[in-house]
């Protein structure tokens, strides 16, 4: 027995004895030959097997379970020359060597289709994750400043939620949307605001911003950007993609190693300060012509140390009216609005710092977490988000919480399958802007007046206002009383499934792929002035309204690789594009509130309520064929025929075509050489249109109200008016799309091994047929026609320039820089129109003008004589002209510089932005001196001499002298726009981020960062940041008006990866 227990046991040792020594436990360490570092991502597979990893965060990697039948591991990395190495006992040191072949860098294009870089025949340019989280800012638009050449962003202020406009190439319609489009994991959705400022808002002169959809975009989500800056890049995309394209990759759980779940969070706070103020007096107070005022708007009155001494409100004035009323009060003076708070009225005379008090220190706090694992056939990814913002004024806000979960899996060899689904919901606090904005009675408070200290309503009822002036809601009363909110809901997303095949070949494949999405959101604003506010005439108004936008889209591809032989290549891609679109806006308006303290619209005497909905479909078919020949001609044929229903009858199907080529120059063997590794030459010429919103003219029901009651004519015949009349705005039923063609032509060349890297690009943009509308006379019975007309066109130039003087294995320092040039003209409108309004006043406004750039600002000149020096009257002041154009918008160039430096462990980054040229109207500037609380009416003792010219051509040298002097001269300059328009140029510091790892292991990786945003500006324009304007449009950067501030931020935060 003991016999048979022992076989049985020896027999059982050399049974586990052998299975042991058929598999094998590898391990090894991926580095760099060209500086050292460790090769995080690199794929490993043993070769004659399906096992295989990646590296991890220090280049290391291991295999288990290897078969003793294999003999040797396949390296390889993008960039890098794969090597076949054998397996042996111990740690495998492997050393990468850099292609210069290998640059064939893969990007993401059009469709979601994945590209050599090197193929393109055309500009793109690519931003990873690290740069737009590296200094920790919440919003997707200020992320990309700088960064970009091609691309400007015009934010409207530094407030949450604030709008921004994106524009790639400039602008291609007048009065329409220049946004690019977004694709977010393949999936185009909407990123444009609902609501446009110059409709809702006057002419972007009242209300407040509108915040534009990518503010639902957290920028820690995202894994990469593409942009796609020329038509020929996007022209796969139709008529929605005329602006350009940027296509968001967001993180999964694709690329990570096999195993455990890898769990990473992040969490940032910043403090956020007002990035610029005027600079005001502290001499003068309240009051006019030398003379105090209790209730003047201006403060052209006599100096606060001599207020005890005031006629009327003196307190050392035994003769004064309140001292014989009250009694002397020595060093004092009288405060009606004190008194009317309940509080003492007598007060020593001291000049307040009314701005700087009213900005608060705002704090923005983000965090994000996401778990991601990739299993033997499948990977996942959730992600969670929240961004908590409060602002530098009290009353603003924004919340932000983003959900996000994506997976993708391998049914079969041939079949795969996936989904992506985001959930974010937005709540957005602002403040109103402008003619009736907040800040209208802040920026122009007298330095005499304490704004913070007096309470702004009279002792007793809290909607009785109490300020300096009546006519604008205070600043204090107006965040207590008045609302402006945004509230948003949105999800988006999509599920796909994918079949590949090689067709038991080594050059044939294909994918075929169908995608199906929605983008659903609905977004609900609330416009409120209390009860009490002089914006809604006494006792209140209020505007309820919102939009509900459902796309759906159906995307099929079927992308065909053929590997001809060692020196041709083809590709082609069909498909197969349904959009639909289903909008709806309500809107309730309420005026006159029956009692105060319930701002609601049930509590308004007078409503209004209306509710519109719209209904269309693009279904478009399109098909790109690529020829390659010896890795050096690249030829692309692009064609996308769309059909639309949003246009006439027989004008919805369009065809656009386009054609890029390539020719790699160091591909060709005489060229070949060690300074120049990599040069290309590239063009190509693209057709795309932008389609507008027609509709069959129809009839409106008019509208009579008054009191409780509003009545339709349909119901209530009146006057006789019994039937519907036309529709006010007519639409031109021969309507067209407008029409977008672009050339381009550029280079790309990168010297000693990749250290430097050189790209330029010009392209030219020729659009006609632009979509406006145009002024009708009465007569017609109609305001305006919706019609085709006008013709714009674009020249861009582009460089790029990047430079790694060191590149070793513990120090890494890196330079780009980006410069491009944007220069957009209006070569013609609609017959007999030679200008159409973007937004502002009746003066001053923002134009598009015939034969001039894009846009251009109008107004009331300077007087001036025929060699165009500014005239002079008697007196030495200023002449008013005629309206005409008096400042050009678009700036001479635009250039971004961008730097890293890694020191073993520690990483430094910062970007600098500067824009050179442009001019901005700023009223805020000018009412200031006309006001007289800008530090440059301080000197009211001095003498001021214009700098023009005398109508008899001599040099003026008339002195403007004395305070009463002076306030006729900035009344004079008030009523000509054109001293307010200033040059835009500025040059700004826009980040700068330190990142230390504390931790960096196999098993846990934890960094620790700080950083600054906005810190230093030089600018032309006084007091203000050039990048404070109105309108979330056209007019966008180039008015400014009361404009809520920029902001400067300073911040920490952590990541810990595990």
């Amino acid at each position: 027995m003991k016999r048979k227990l022992m076989f049985l046991m020896t027999f059982l040792f050399i049974g586990i004895g052998l299975v042991t020594a058929q598999t094998s436990r590898v391990t090894g360490l991926v580095t760099s030959e060209e500086d050292g570092q460790p090769v995080v991502g690199a794929s490993i597979l043993v070769n004659g097997t399906t096992l295989g990893t990646i590296t991890d965060i220090d280049g290391k990697f291991t295999i288990t379970n290897v078969p003793s039948s294999a003999k040797t591991l396949r390296v390889s990395y993008v960039g890098m020359i794969s090597q076949d190495v054998s397996i042996k006992p111990g740690v495998i040191n492997v050393v990468l060597k850099s292609d210069a072949k290998a640059l064939d860098e893969v990007v993401v294009t059009a469709m979601g289709i994945s590209r050599e870089k090197k193929a393109l025949g055309y500009a793109v340019q690519d931003v990873k994750s690290d740069q737009l989280t590296q200094a920790a800012n919440s919003n997707l638009a200020g992320a990309l400043q700088g960064k970009v050449s091609g691309l400007d962003v015009k934010p409207s202020s530094g407030m949450p939620g604030a709008s921004s406009q994106i524009t790639i190439r400039g602008a291609r319609s007048f009065s329409g949307d220049n946004t690019p489009l977004y694709v977010i994991d393949g999936m185009p959705v909407t990123s444009t605001p609902d609501v446009s400022t110059d409709i809702q808002n006057n002419g972007s002169v009242s209300g407040a911003d509108f915040a534009n959809r990518a503010v639902d975009i957290d920028p820690n989500d995202i894994e990469s950007i593409n942009i796609l800056k020329g038509q020929a890049a996007s022209a796969l995309y139709g008529i929605r993609a005329s602006n350009g394209v940027i296509i968001i990759t967001t993180k999964s759980g694709k690329g990570l190693e096999k195993g455990k779940p890898q769990v990473s969070f992040s969490s940032n706070v910043s403090f956020d300060v007002v990035g610029r103020l005027p600079e005001f007096q502290k001499t003068y107070a309240q009051g006019s012509g030398g003379v105090f005022s209790a209730t003047s708007g201006t403060s052209w009155g006599p100096k606060i140390s001599e207020l005890p001494n005031d006629a009327t409100y003196g307190g050392s004035n035994a003769n004064s009216d309140y001292a014989k009323e009250y009694g002397v009060h020595q060093g004092k003076y009288y405060v009606p609005q004190r008194a009317a708070a309940g509080l003492d009225p007598w007060v020593t005379p001291q000049a307040y710092d009314n701005a700087k008090d009213f900005f608060d220190t705002g704090i923005t706090w983000s965090n994000s977490l996401n778990v991601a694992q990739m299993l033997d056939k499948s990977s996942y990814s959730i992600s969670l988000g929240n961004t908590h913002q409060d602002g530098i004024i009290s009353s603003t806000g924004m919340d932000r919480y983003n959900v996000k979960v994506s997976a993708d899996t391998k049914l079969t060899n041939n079949w795969s399958s996936g989904f992506t689904a985001n959930y974010i919901t937005t709540s957005i606090d602002k403040a109103v802007t402008s003619g009736n904005g907040l800040l209208r009675t802040v920026y122009a408070a007298p330095p005499s007046y304490d704004l913070a200290g007096i309470p702004s309503h009279v002792d007793g009822n809290l909607y009785a206002q109490n300020s300096f002036r009546g006519s604008f809601d205070n600043a204090y009363w107006a965040m207590e009383n008045n609302k402006f909110t945004e509230d948003t809901n949105r999800f988006f997303g999509n599920v796909y499934a994918s079949y590949q095949t090689d067709f038991g070949t080594t050059n044939h494949k294909l994918n075929a792929k169908y995608m199906v999405g929605v983008d659903a959101y609905t977004t609900h604003y609330v416009d409120s002035y209390g009860y009490g506010s002089n914006t809604g005439g006494g006792r209140g108004q209020i505007e309820n309204y919102g939009w509900t936008n459902a796309t759906y889209n159906s995307l099929l591809t079927i992308n065909y690789d053929w590997h001809i032989n060692e020196d041709w290549g083809l590709n082609a891609v069909v498909g197969n594009e349904i959009i639909q679109s289903n909008r709806k806006k309500y809107y309730e308006y309420g005026t006159n509130y029956n009692f105060p303290g319930w701002n609601h619209i049930n509590n308004a005497t007078t409503q209004q309520t209306e509710e519109e909905t719209w209904k269309n479909r693009t279904v478009g078919f399109f098909g790109n064929i690529s020829a390659s020949y010896r890795n050096m001609l690249y030829l692309t044929l692009t064609g996308r025929q769309d059909y639309v229903s949003n246009m006439p009858r027989n004008n919805r199907s369009f065809f656009y075509p386009s054609i890029s080529a390539g020719f790699i120059l160091t591909e060709l063997d005489a060229l070949k050489n060690n300074v120049v590794n990599h040069a290309k030459l590239r063009v190509s010429y693209a057709e795309v249109g932008q389609a507008g919103d027609f509709l069959e003219n129809y009839y409106s029901t008019p509208v009579y109200g008054g009191g409780f009651y509003m009545l339709t004519p349909i119901m209530y015949p009146m006057k006789g008016t019994t039937a519907y009349t036309p529709y006010s705005t007519i639409f031109d039923p021969k309507l067209k799309p407008q029409n977008t063609r672009s050339y381009e032509v550029g280079a790309d060349v990168n010297f000693l091994d990749n250290l430097i890297t050189f790209s330029y690009t010009y392209s030219r943009q020729n659009v006609k047929d632009q979509i406006f509308e145009v002024p009708l006379a009465s007569s017609t019975g109609a305001s305006k026609l919706l019609t085709n007309g006008g013709k714009i066109h674009t020249n861009t130039h582009e460089f790029t320039l990047g430079f790694t003087p060191i590149r070793t294995k513990n120090i890494n320092w890196d330079f780009a820089f980006n410069w491009t040039k944007i220069d957009n003209y209006v070569d013609e409108l609609a017959p007999g129109v030679e200008n159409i309004s973007l937004g502002g006043y009746v003066t001053p406004q923002v134009r598009a003008s015939a034969g001039e750039k894009f846009p251009v600002i109008y107004g009331v000149g300077f007087k001036r004589d025929a060699n165009g020096n500014r005239l002079v009257d008697e007196n030495g002041l200023p002449i008013a002209g005629e309206a005409q154009v008096i400042g050009k918008v678009s700036p001479d160039f635009l250039m971004g510089f961008n730097t890293t430096l890694r020191l073993w462990k520690c990483t430094i980054s910062a970007v600098l932005d500067w824009k050179q040229g442009g001019q901005m109207y700023s009223r805020t500037t000018g009412l200031a001196d006309y006001y007289g609380v800008s530090k440059r009416t301080e000197n009211r003792e001095g003498t001021i001499i214009f700098d023009g010219y005398k109508t008899d051509g001599t040099k003026n040298d008339i002195a403007i002298t004395g305070a009463n002097a002076q306030q006729v001269y900035y009344s004079r300059l008030n009523d000509i726009d054109e001293s307010s328009v200033y040059d835009n140029s500025f040059i700004k510091l826009r980040e700068v981020a330190v990142n230390y790892k504390i931790l960096q292991k196999r098993s846990i990786e934890l960094s620790v960062n700080a950083f600054a945003r906005n810190i230093l500006i030089w600018a032309q324009l006084p007091d203000l940041d050039p990048e404070a304007s109105q309108g979330n449009n056209n007019m966008a950067g180039a008015f400014e008006d009361y404009s809520m501030p920029q902001t400067a931020s300073f911040g920490f935060g952590f990541n810990i990866k595990f």
